[in-house]
């Protein structure tokens, strides 16, 4: 609770600079040690290169001596060099962190952290983020969160050290001048601040409009068929639009909120040059100042000029980095669902719910309220309803897609709250009314149910799906690329290669999630042989639309308004004369409507 909080503060005020640091760190994490060795040579080289410039006091006075000291003016010069070479050799050294490709290390690592979140992270967790709000984080969040690390923090320290350095260093020259640096320099402060307020609000703004053009770009390009269809394309698509001028209004306010305070700075560092001339000036006219010191005071604030200006755009960049950072951190804290401690593999694989209760995040009416049923093994299983009734829930908490606020649901001797995540899934298989095939060949889309399968054992498969005829049409046979989402096959062929890959898994649950509903007749009787060749001597359960498809099943589970109402085999729930036999008899009449709407 305390570490929420703590973050939530932090999302609200400006990120310090030593909490960048801690969180550069953070980042960096096996390469913390590395990074800590980069700062302190990149402080090392910043304090040689404030001590080079002071060297700018001696050398004018021997100078502009009467008459001139060339010898102290060598050694004077000798000194810059050596003080410039050791500036050079940390800033080198300092730069190995990018140049060895440590960073690359980084971000690598922390894309590894995050695939390994995504993998293990609960499936409710996992839905309630955009596909494009996923790959905005794992590409641009990564890249902004550790590929400015280095190059920030080499001017970060430029601009704070090379100038300390000249002001305590000028101390000794002219404590009169050096106390009109000290005087103009806390005057950047509320530049700064002012700054970063704005920055901080606008990089998060950026950063969501990034997100959101991201998934919108994917959703678009993947419903242009569709979109096309409707000719909601070009301007006529108003979502990605949006999302489109959204960035465009935020990127055009960071530039406008950025202008001013660059510009201000800029201004004060000018007026810095020009009241140190003046006072300088008045000085020496008065006698109580040198032209030497004067000269080598100013030729130094003209070199420290640049870096000033630009200090107020270079750590708004810090803003980026937690913006970004924020999103990583918000997908690393998410926590896996918890495994209790017990027995490792089921026993038997009969299904059990007992007195479940189940509501979606962020939903007060319950999905599921006191289901309870016991499936046997080896049999098949319907789950029938109208939409939104809590069928689909029922299987998604069989794979835990997330935990029952109440009850408990077994698989075997086992609460499926005591297995490994990986030897749930290996005790299910999964064929959705949705098939997702990747981009990627028709062997290795059939492999992915099982990698370690040899060449035959494939083939085999996609045999009993009834799908290798038709793969083997194919101009490249199994190698063929099914492209993106399968979008190369036809409905039909993409399920049998879904069933297929199923077969292969061999996994002794099988949940169908209304397989057939979408194809058409001749592609349902395929893909229906090729069910039944998966189903065999299996604990099956199908979510049915179609009551003419589950006729023949051991037990119809009918499921109203999150409630098991009805139990029982087709014979006994006709005779029951309740919801189920309504439904039948709705689809009876539907049918019989259809059949007399066709006669000529």
């Amino acid at each position: 609770m305390n570490n929420d909080t703590e973050n939530n503060d932090t999302g609200k005020r400006l990120l310090t600079l030593r909490e960048a640091y801690r969180l550069a760190l953070t980042i960096a994490d096996g390469e913390a040690g590395l990074l800590k060795r980069s700062l302190l040579l990149f402080a090392l080289s910043f304090l040689a290169q404030g001590c080079a410039y002071l060297c700018f006091y001696p050398l004018l006075q021997a100078l502009f001596a009467n008459p001139p000291d060339p010898r102290a003016a060598g050694w004077w010069l000798t000194a810059m060099a050596v003080l410039g070479g050791v500036d050079l050799c940390c800033r080198w050294l300092a730069h190995n962190f990018d140049y060895t490709g440590a960073i690359v290390d980084v971000t690598h690592q922390l894309r590894e952290k995050l695939g390994d979140r995504l993998r293990r992270m609960p499936l409710e967790a996992l839905s309630g983020h955009r596909t494009g709000d996923l790959s905005a984080t794992l590409s641009l969040c990564v890249d902004n969160a550790v590929l400015h690390m280095g190059v920030v923090a080499s001017l970060i320290l430029q601009t704070l050290v090379v100038p300390t350095v000249v002001i305590v260093g000028t101390l000794w020259a002219d404590w009169r001048l050096s106390l009109v640096l000290v005087l103009l320099f806390p005057l950047a402060v509320p530049i700064y601040r002012w700054r970063r307020r704005s920055s901080h609000e606008e990089k998060k703004e950026v950063a969501r409009a990034y997100a959101d053009v991201e998934s919108d770009s994917i959703e678009y390009i993947q419903g242009l068929p569709v979109l096309r269809a409707v000719n909601q394309v070009g301007e006529k698509s108003d979502r990605m639009q949006a999302s489109i001028a959204t960035l465009r209004v935020a990127q055009a306010n960071g530039l406008i909120e950025a202008t001013m305070p660059a510009l201000l700075m800029s201004t004060l560092v000018e007026l810095g040059l020009l009241t140190v001339l003046a006072l300088g000036t008045y000085r020496v006219l008065g006698g109580t100042c040198t032209v030497p010191v004067l000269a080598a005071l100013l030729v130094m604030i003209s070199r420290l000029s640049e870096p000033l200006a630009i200090f107020v755009n270079v750590t708004t960049v810090l803003d980026v980095v937690e913006s970004s950072f924020a999103r990583i951190r918000e997908l690393l804290a998410t926590e896996d669902l918890p495994v209790l401690p017990a027995a490792g593999q089921p026993d038997r694989y009969s299904i059990t719910f007992e007195q479940v209760d189940f509501a979606y995040k962020g939903q007060e009416s319950k999905a599921l309220a006191q289901v309870s049923f016991s499936l046997p093994p080896n049999s098949l299983t319907a789950l029938v309803g109208p939409s939104g009734s809590g069928k689909t829930t029922v299987a998604k908490l069989i794979m835990r897609y997330a935990d029952p606020q109440s009850g408990l649901i077994r698989i075997g001797n086992c609460d499926v709250r005591t297995l490994q995540q990986e030897t749930l899934m290996s005790c299910l298989s999964v064929v959705f009314q949705d098939v997702y095939l990747f981009d990627d060949t028709i062997f290795n889309n059939i492999r992915m149910g099982r990698p370690e399968a040899s060449d035959s054992e494939v083939e085999a498969a996609a045999r009993a799906a009834y799908c290798h005829d038709f793969i083997h049409q194919l101009p490249q046979g199994y190698q063929t690329r099914v492209g993106d989402i399968g979008g190369s096959l036809s409905g039909g062929e993409r399920q049998r290669i879904s069933i297929a890959r199923a077969i292969l898994k061999n996994a002794p649950i099988v949940i169908l999630d209304e397989p057939t509903a979408s194809l058409d007749t001749e592609s349902e009787v395929e893909v229906q042989r090729a069910i039944d060749t998966l189903v065999r001597n299996r604990t099956v359960i199908v979510i049915a639309h179609r009551l003419s498809t589950i006729i023949k099943a051991d037990s119809i589970l009918v499921i109203a308004d999150g409630r098991l109402v009805e139990q029982g085999t087709h014979a006994q729930l006709l005779a029951q004369r309740g919801r189920y036999c309504q439904m039948w008899e709705v689809q009876q009449r539907a049918k019989q409507w259809s059949l007399h709407k066709a006669r000529p």
